[in-house]
């Protein structure tokens, strides 16, 4: 076992370290627009739910030799982005648009989808995705030092949820796994499906010491 102080790791080090340890992750397609109205998209896997009384989300953009990326300049102009889920069939598309283009590049033409108005937020969704959250700035903390910023975590209130009714497998809003195949990161350039699965019921308190006196007890017998 290797102890490592990540404090003593380049930046490209740590990331590779971090990003092949928490995996797989979801993958939020952000969709922005500048105070202008201008269009942004591109994907991020630091993203994850963290309540859902109130719905929050969370999404960790980065900067780039200390400048912030376009998806969170815009979100700290504005307050409010949707996040577009990614499925098997939009990774390629998805992926296209983690492209260090120019702020003048149309994202959206360049992964070739197609912008859905929402409800409650300006940002526009993507039409082909089966679910998406209209997303509202609760708190955003940069993480970096002030004088070279990072990577920032902005946590958002969902104030509405759109879901293909498709995926939706029961009136509890339970959702077809199967049916929405969400796709995740991993390390380096990996990706992966949510094709193999497997169930793992919460045990009762009375359960879980039953089986770990069992597994005690195998360890002793062997």
């Amino acid at each position: 076992m290797i102890a490592v102080d990540p404090t003593t790791l380049t930046r490209r080090q740590l990331t590779a370290l971090a990003n092949g340890l928490i995996a797989p992750r979801p993958i939020a397609w952000v969709s922005t627009l500048t105070v202008d109205g201008n269009p942004n998209l591109a994907p991020f896997s630091f993203f994850n739910c963290f309540s859902t009384a109130p719905f929050t989300i969370g999404v960790g953009p980065g900067s780039r030799e200390g400048v912030n990326k376009d998806s969170l300049r815009n979100i700290k102009a504005t307050g409010e982005f949707t996040v577009s889920v990614v499925t098997e069939e939009l990774a390629e598309h998805a992926n296209r648009t983690s492209a260090d283009v120019d702020p003048t590049v149309d994202e959206w033409a360049l992964a070739g989808v197609s912008k859905h108005e929402s409800v409650d937020v300006r940002p526009p969704f993507v039409a082909e995705s089966p679910a998406a959250l209209e997303c509202r700035v609760l708190e955003i903390i940069d993480l970096g030092a002030p004088e070279h910023p990072t990577n920032s975590l902005v946590i958002a209130h969902v104030t509405h949820v759109h879901v293909a009714e498709n995926v939706v497998a029961s009136d509890d809003f339970e959702i077809d796994a199967t049916a929405i195949q969400l796709v995740g990161r991993m390390g380096g350039d990996l990706w992966c499906t949510t094709r193999d699965r497997f169930e793992l019921r919460r045990p009762t308190v009375a359960e879980a010491l039953e089986t770990a006196m069992a597994d005690h007890r195998s360890e002793r017998e062997g």
